[in-house]
C-alpha cells in the first residue's frame, strides 16, 4: 500500500521541527494546529487547535508544547488529551501591553520542564502539574531553546553569552 497524503494549509506553516516517536509524527503549525499523524499510513490520529513555533517535547506518554499565546501545555501522546495548561507571562509590562515576551522550549531536565524567555527569565515547571517551581534571571533575553549536554543545562542569550547550569 502507498502512503496517503493529507494536504492541509493548517500544517503548511510548520516552523518547529516535527518529532517522530514510536511511529507517530507530532507536528505543530504557527497557524493553530497540533497534530499526531501515523508515520506509516499518513492518517491523523488526533489534532488540537493549538498553534506554536517550538518543537514539542516527548516524555513517555506525554507531550509538552508551548503555544503561540504563551501557554505551556501537557497532552497525552496517543489521544491528544490536554492534562494541564500553564499561562506564562505575555508582556514585560502587562499594564501597558509592552515588551511582548517570546518563550522557547520546553525541555525536560532533572524532572523539570524548562522554558526561557526574551525577557531574560528561565522558568522551571512541574511536568506533572504545570506548577511553576522557580525562576532564574538570565544576563539577557533568550530566544533559542536551551539544550542539555553533559549534565548541564545550556542557554545562549541574545547578547551571545553562554550560560550553564549544573
Amino acid at each position: 500500500g502507498g502512503r496517503q497524503a493529507h494536504g492541509s494549509s493548517t500544517l503548511s506553516t510548520i516552523r518547529g521541527r516535527p518529532i517522530i516517536d514510536r511511529g507517530i509524527v507530532f507536528a505543530i503549525s504557527n497557524s493553530g494546529q497540533f497534530a499526531a499523524i501515523n508515520l506509516r499510513t499518513g492518517r491523523r490520529i488526533w489534532e488540537r487547535g493549538v498553534g506554536g513555533i517550538e518543537s514539542p517535547w516527548i516524555a513517555g506518554d506525554y507531550l509538552f508544547v508551548l503555544s503561540n499565546n504563551t501557554d505551556l501545555l501537557a497532552l497525552g501522546r496517543l489521544n491528544g488529551r490536554i492534562y494541564w495548561v500553564t499561562a506564562l507571562p505575555e508582556w514585560e509590562d502587562p499594564e501597558d501591553h509592552q515588551g511582548k515576551i517570546t518563550w522557547t522550549g520546553p525541555i525536560l531536565a532533572s524532572d523539570r520542564l524548562i522554558v526561557a524567555g526574551s525577557n531574560g527569565e528561565a522558568v522551571s515547571l512541574s511536568p506533572y502539574s504545570g506548577k511553576i517551581l522557580g525562576k532564574v534571571e538570565m544576563p539577557d533575553g533568550v530566544t533559542i531553546s536551551p539544550i542539555v549536554a553533559q549534565d548541564s543545562l545550556l542557554f545562549l542569550s541574545d547578547d551571545a553569552e553562554l550560560v550553564a547550569y549544573r
